[in-house]
């Protein structure tokens, strides 16, 4: 995010945000003081309304809120936010570096001018001893200069190194190695973030359907008895295999996760249950439907199935709540024979 805003006026921002921030359940860190300083810059009217919201049900924004208001209003969502802080980052120090060079140009371009005045007045007389030292302090100003620009230079390609380590740390802590999803760290996150911004939403109109977040769990049946019967390499192609298939049916501003062994979770925010029961029926025929080859014999397997469960989130339920509810939903289709979709409404 820009902040093309003076000193005079961030001065003011801050002056403004201190109190408002001090007043929190959350600790005064940059996550805080970037929310803060965007409502009272009235920057951004969607989150100013969010916050006063929230405020109006619950009187204070707590850790989990702040996160979600960040995450939803300044950061936009985990890895593609650090791109933008490091991006952010790198542009303020090129900026650096062009004013840095544009003033040791415009030093040189002064230093010249007293060279040539300094010329001129020794043929006088009386030369000025004061054009003399102003002349030697331009040009240890320019020797100043040079040297910032050349750390500046070396500063922003270390950061681009930097840049690219943190986002490659950043991917591999959120991500499963085998399947390419995302992790169960990855996934906790999100959750607590969905619920956050949950509790921040306004209620339902009267008549219409019931739209919150939804959470889809599943897993392969029989799992085990593929690996037993064709290895744990297979297991793993098999995993990978179902894993395109749920990544290719999951709604962009969703997450698929492998929370577990054979064990996977979709957080849907905002949709209704029936949308999410539809997303999970989709899931499962596609993986019924999908045929898997051995690498080392191409023998086709065809019974890979898949059970899974939905849910509507319920207001005012923590995450585990929610993950039983979900997984109950699950186990009933397990126990029902497997390769169905059952819902359990909040």
């Amino acid at each position: 995010m820009n902040y093309p805003d003076s000193v005079e006026r961030s001065t003011e921002y801050l002056r403004l945000a201190l109190p408002m921030m001090s007043r929190q359940a959350a600790a005064l860190h940059p996550k805080s003081y970037a929310i803060w300083y965007d409502y009272v810059s009235g920057r951004t009217a969607s989150l100013r309304g969010a916050i006063d919201s929230h405020l109006a049900k619950h009187g204070q924004l707590d850790e989990a809120s702040t996160d979600a208001v960040f995450q939803k209003y300044i950061a936009e969502m985990d890895p593609a936010a650090a791109k933008r802080m490091t991006d952010g980052f790198q542009r303020i120090l090129t900026n650096m570096a062009d004013s840095a060079a544009q003033a040791g140009d415009k030093t040189a371009k002064y230093g010249d001018a007293l060279e040539r005045l300094s010329s001129e007045l020794s043929t006088q007389d009386d030369p000025s001893s004061m054009v003399s030292e102003v002349l030697q302090d331009t040009r240890d100003m320019s020797e100043a200069m040079a040297t910032l620009r050349a750390k500046l230079d070396d500063s922003q390609k270390q950061i681009n190194v930097l840049r690219e380590e943190v986002l490659k740390a950043r991917r591999e802590s959120m991500q499963d190695a085998l399947t390419g999803l995302a992790n169960r760290r990855a996934f906790d996150h999100q959750m607590a973030v969905c619920l956050a911004a949950a509790q921040m939403a306004p209620p339902a109109e009267a008549g219409t359907n019931q739209r919150a977040a939804c959470l889809v769990t599943s897993d392969i049946d029989h799992f085990k008895r593929i690996n037993d019967t064709f290895g744990h390499g297979f297991g793993d192609q098999v995993l990978r295999a179902v894993s395109q298939v749920i990544k290719a049916c999951t709604p962009g501003d969703s997450m698929a996760a492998r929370v577990g062994g054979e064990e996977f979770a979709i957080l849907i925010p905002e949709v209704e249950l029936n949308d999410a029961r539809q997303i999970a029926e989709k899931i499962r025929l596609a993986v019924a439907k999908a045929r898997i080859r051995r690498q080392d014999t191409q023998e086709v397997i065809a019974s890979v199935t898949m059970s899974l469960g939905v849910t509507l989130y319920r207001m005012g339920e923590d995450a585990r709540e929610f993950i039983d509810r979900a997984d109950r939903a699950l186990y009933a289709s397990k126990s029902g024979g497997r390769d169905r979709v059952t819902v359990m409404a909040a």
